[in-house]
């Protein structure tokens, strides 16, 4: 009696090997798609100054990567003297800022303490919070954006123009 050797067990062990290393490229291309899509939001920004950021006002469109569909009376106004109002879609906030060679340091920030209905006051929190821990500004045209210490972005800001605050 003759037994046959099965190639079962080398063709599992190649398959394994096939399927971890595609993996494992899937993985890097991943990283690389990360990176390469950090740096084309980078391109083109420019570290923010003080008189480049006093605009009207700035309407958060994200909080970290989520997009908020409408910021409501959501606003931040940074005026050149180094303090800064705004809305946070609940309550009114002031507070101060500093602002060198595209680092930001912003509070402390004192508000009114009105209740508001979710998710309205978790945004708004999440919001003072996002504002407060930023340590970065950017600017490239109508868009502002706030990184934390780590380059995570906190929040994201297009300019509003005049005519939209004033129904014109």
């Amino acid at each position: 009696m003759r037994i046959k050797r099965s190639t079962h067990c080398c063709r599992n062990k190649d398959m394994k090997a096939a399927f971890a290393f595609i993996f494992f490229m899937l993985f890097l291309a991943g990283i690389a798609f990360v990176n390469l899509k950090g740096a084309q939001e980078q391109s083109g920004a420019g570290n923010a100054t003080p008189a480049e950021i006093s605009v009207p006002a700035w309407r958060p469109t994200h909080l970290g990567e989520m997009r908020l569909e409408d910021a409501g009376e959501m606003f931040v106004q940074f005026e050149e003297g180094g303090e800064l109002r705004g809305h946070g879609g609940c309550n009114r906030f002031s507070g101060s800022y500093k602002l060198e060679d595209g680092s930001l340091q912003v509070g402390p920030l004192r508000s009114t303490r009105m209740a508001c209905p979710e998710p309205v006051m978790s945004f708004e929190i999440s919001f003072m919070e996002a504002l407060q821990t930023a340590s970065n500004a950017s600017l490239a045209g109508n868009k502002l954006v706030l990184r934390a210490p780590e380059n995570v972005v906190t929040v994201r800001f297009t300019a509003i123009d005049q005519a939209d605050e004033t129904g014109k």
